[in-house]
């Protein structure tokens, strides 16, 4: 799909190429304050908050006519969210680190013990910890601008829209604190304290012995406080997603430079997540952006 990405901006730049009056480039830097809008509800999904990150670029601006023109550029953006305390997260990442830690060496036991723990325990374990969904892309707008002078002066205001192309670059989960791993959003029983009470299954161990023997200090991740870092999620999220885009502004000109100041949005229209089945969140963002840029002619 990336090839096809930059096919379509090579042939929208050149066409508009074609019939420019005047070409500028420029730089911009600022804020995103995004969000998560929650599309698949899960225990997951849900509850995020906004998160603030940085985001930069470079761009071309081509003059089609007096006020008309075209806007395209290359852009660096932090997307995602957050949310603080009691919060879901799901089995399955935890028993792919799990088995993770084995690497190779992984044997029949080791998929015996990872079988039965996701057969019994829940889909879900919750832990009392500060968390941030940090989901970054590299973001192509292709925006189409109109604009006007105000007055006689030297200022120029205008507005721009059209769709954007997003290439994620990395996904974070950033947990930061300790807490045990509970069954449940009250934080009664643990999911060691789960698994011990489970009942045997005839002719063979409890399925806590069989856990413990595959992996030593199972029972102390699960059972006792542990403290949380950060899991690389990139590969959960899907590489290239199209979007939509606006912003209005002013600028201010000086001979063959302006210097400008924005306000505006990005807001994706697929779900980020690749897979849905811990639930899916389409991405967005407002921005405060400024900048500058200068003519070549």
């Amino acid at each position: 799909m990336n090839r096809y990405v930059l096919i379509i901006v090579v042939f929208l730049s050149t066409v508009c190429c074609l019939y420019a009056q005047d070409v500028k480039f420029g730089f911009l830097g600022g804020t995103n304050i995004s969000n998560m809008t929650t599309v698949k509800s899960t225990p997951e999904s849900e509850n995020y908050d906004g998160r603030i990150a940085a985001s930069f670029g470079l761009f071309t601006e081509l003059q089609l006519r007096t006020d008309v023109s075209f806007r395209f550029g290359v852009e660096y953006g932090g997307f995602g969210g957050k949310k603080n305390g009691m919060q879901a997260m799901p089995l399955q990442r935890l028993l792919t680190e799990i088995g993770n830690s084995v690497g190779m060496g992984i044997t029949e036991q080791h998929l015996a013990a990872l079988g039965g723990l996701m057969y019994t325990l829940p889909d879900y374990y919750y832990v009392n910890v500060d968390n941030t969904a940090k989901i970054d892309y590299v973001t192509i707008p292709l925006l189409m601008q109109v604009g006007r002078s105000i007055g006689q002066t030297q200022w120029y205001a205008y507005i721009n829209a059209g769709p954007t192309i997003s290439l994620i670059l990395s996904g974070k989960q950033a947990t930061k604190g300790t807490s045990k791993m509970y069954t449940d959003y009250a934080g009664g029983t643990t999911l060691w304290e789960f698994v011990e009470q489970l009942p045997s299954i005839p002719n063979y161990p409890p399925i806590s012995e069989i856990a413990i023997g595959a992996f030593p200090g199972i029972d102390k991740k699960m059972g006792d406080s542990v403290d949380f870092g950060e899991s690389n999620i990139t590969g959960e999220m899907k590489s290239t997603n199209l979007g939509i885009g606006a912003n209005a502004g002013i600028r201010y000109n000086h001979n063959r430079y302006y210097f400008f100041m924005e306000i505006g949005g990005k807001y994706g229209l697929f779900t980020a997540q690749d897979d849905n089945t811990n639930g899916s969140n389409r991405l967005g963002a407002i921005s405060v952006m400024v900048g500058c840029a200068f003519s070549l002619f």
